[in-house]
């Protein structure tokens, strides 16, 4: 009788975490991405029309930065979690003509940033183990160095913009250091993997799971990735920062145009900067000159691709279902074309991309991605596979259902990010208009001195939207 209670209650307890496991596949089933989710697309739309200060403070009330009454702008905090909302917040301020604002947010990030990187052990194992029951997205969000390369970047061009050199200087040091340990934090990352996933080598390894991988991502061998971490149009923004107006280091100036010359090569206008300090220890040869530089498109975002791979568990052979992020272009129309100085056409010529620098970094972590994937589709393997055995079709289909239901690739990226970095000189030699075209008809319109070397940057994330315009005199 004793023993007849004891299998009751054992089939009871599988039973009722097979039912569970159901009812948590129904709910996962029904969750959405964060680029897919409500609020994010509503944002994504008003920055690619410029309406940036609107994006904003929709952002503040999102995060409670925003009195909803009277919407005072509440002093900016760190909001745990929400790394990306800061990004986004940030970007749009500081397009919006707020550079104190978005500074605020850029600090914020920085805060984060460091409890991120001094994440205590065991909250770092809790969200491993997250991960491999559900799937990366449980993971708090870590952007990428290209992302925090960024923040450094845009958050200098602030202090820039309010003349705050110094601080500029300590955004642009913090730039290049990112890049630098950007090769040791891939490293960790992928040690990290194998050490999880070192009980799922074999299968990892089998020509069925590369097979799949192959078949799935044929092209990834074909990009056209950096050598590093290092972003062009960063860099080159950082040379000429350097280069000009008091307190100019032109060794260190010469040293990043030489990085970024050797990066992309046959780019006219880097090349004779590069020639100038050289041999003249400035950016000119004796006649003032403007330099533009237009951000320009919308960057890649990350969508997911399932597909099926082959696995032995102890007992059996099954197919598990793998999801593994994918970059996919966004349609964001971005012509290099229509600016004019006076009655000239400016012919400018893209130099950075941001598709490269996130392959650059895709390809880097993309072992880590498939080992942390694989392994968390072996673990659902696993569970199916002990559930068939104690409940026959219902823990088996419980299993397969949970197993589906939880693949996800971790989707988020930050949408402020361009698609490219064009750029342009052309001698100062009399006052113009520079004429910005958007929209139906539209175009922003700036008065340009003569005899004046000046650094002109333009920000557009679309054709429809009306141009961020910055002149920084050199």
């Amino acid at each position: 009788m004793l023993d007849r209670v004891t299998s009751l209650n054992r089939h009871w307890r599988s039973w009722v975490r097979a039912c569970g496991l159901l009812l948590l596949s129904i709910l996962l089933s029904g969750c959405v991405s964060y680029q897919s989710s409500d609020f994010v697309q509503n944002i994504d739309q008003r920055y690619q029309a410029g309406q940036y200060l609107a994006a904003a403070e929709a952002i503040e009330q999102q995060l409670g930065l925003m009195d909803v009454k009277t919407r005072a702008l509440l002093p900016v905090e760190a909001r745990s979690g929400e790394v990306l909302l800061h990004l986004e917040a940030a970007e749009n301020w500081r397009l919006a003509g707020n550079p104190r604002r978005a500074i605020a947010h850029y600090d914020a990030l920085e805060d984060l940033f460091k409890d991120k990187d001094v994440q205590s052990g065991a909250r770092k194992l809790g969200e491993n183990i997250g991960a491999a029951l559900v799937n990366d997205a449980v993971r708090s969000y870590e952007p990428p160095p290209a992302e925090r390369i960024l923040t450094n970047f845009y958050k200098a061009l602030a202090f820039w913009s309010l003349g705050e050199k110094d601080n500029a200087r300590v955004e642009f040091n913090r730039a290049n250091e990112r890049a630098r340990i950007a090769v040791e934090r891939y490293e960790a990352m992928i040690v990290e993997a194998q050490q999880e996933g070192r009980d799922a080598n074999r299968n990892l390894q089998s020509s069925g799971v590369q097979s799949a991988l192959r078949q799935n991502f044929p092209n990834m061998d074909q990009w056209q990735v950096y050598d590093s971490f290092v972003n062009p149009a960063v860099a080159y923004m950082n040379a000429m920062f350097l280069a000009g107006g008091s307190g100019s280091d032109i060794a260190q100036a010469e040293t990043l145009l030489e990085r970024v010359n050797g990066m992309i090569g046959g780019n006219p206008v880097i090349a004779q900067d590069l020639l100038n300090l050289r041999k003249q220890g400035r950016l000119h040869n004796g006649v003032a000159q403007r330099w533009i530089v237009y951000e320009s498109g919308l960057s890649p975002v990350y969508g997911e691709k399932r597909f099926s791979i082959p696995w032995f568990t102890v007992n059996a052979f099954i197919q598990v279902t793998v999801a593994l992020p994918e970059l996919v272009n966004r349609p964001s129309r971005s012509s290099v074309n229509g600016l004019s100085v006076g009655e000239q056409a400016i012919a400018l010529q893209p130099f950075a991309r941001m598709d490269r620098v996130m392959q650059t970094e895709f390809q880097k972590r993309w072992s880590a991605t498939v080992t942390r994937a694989v392994v968390s589709a072996a673990s659902k393997a696993v569970l199916q596979d002990r559930m068939g055995k104690e409940l026959g079709p219902l823990g088996n289909l419980a299993g397969m259902l949970y197993a589906n239901a939880s693949a996800s690739a971790d989707t988020r990226a930050w949408h402020a990010m361009p698609e490219q970095w064009s750029l342009a000189k052309i001698p100062a030699k009399q006052a113009e208009d520079l004429r910005i075209p958007y929209g139906s008809g539209l175009a922003t319109t700036l008065s340009l001195p003569a005899d004046k070397d000046v650094l002109i940057y333009i920000k557009q994330p679309s054709p429809n939207a009306a141009p961020y315009v910055q002149l920084f005199y050199l």
